[in-house]
This record gives structure tokens, C-alpha cells and sequence, in this order.
């Protein structure tokens, strides 16, 4: 795992599921703002993020 996705799972599992879920909402519509703009790889970059607390969420609910 990549250090960087590495500090944001220890980041994430430190978060609340409200905190979780804040984030997540804030880093969706961010990208959203950035994919209207036109900046493809700065949005994708968000995803992978997105990706990663959207994952710790899901853990928690199993």
C-alpha cells in the first residue's frame, strides 16, 4: 500500500462515521466541481481518497 493511501486509512479508521460521512460528502462534491471545471486528474485524485474513507465506512458496517 502506497504511504500515502496508508495516512489517509489511519486517518479515516481515527474518524467517527459522522466525521466519515462529512468528508466524504465534502470530497464528492468537490470533485463534482472539479470534473465540471475540466480538471479530470485533480477529481481523479479526490476519487482514490474518496475511495478510501468510503471503504473504512463499509468495514464498519459488516
Amino acid at each position: 500500500m502506497e504511504d500515502g493511501t496508508r495516512a489517509i486509512g489511519d486517518a479515516a479508521d481515527a474518524m467517527t462515521d459522522d466525521e466519515l460521512k462529512a468528508a466524504i460528502a465534502a470530497l464528492h462534491a468537490r470533485e463534482r466541481e472539479l470534473l465540471v471545471a475540466g480538471d479530470s486528474d485533480a477529481a481523479f485524485a479526490l476519487m482514490g481518497t474518496k475511495f478510501v474513507l468510503l471503504s473504512t465506512l463499509e468495514g464498519r458496517r459488516r
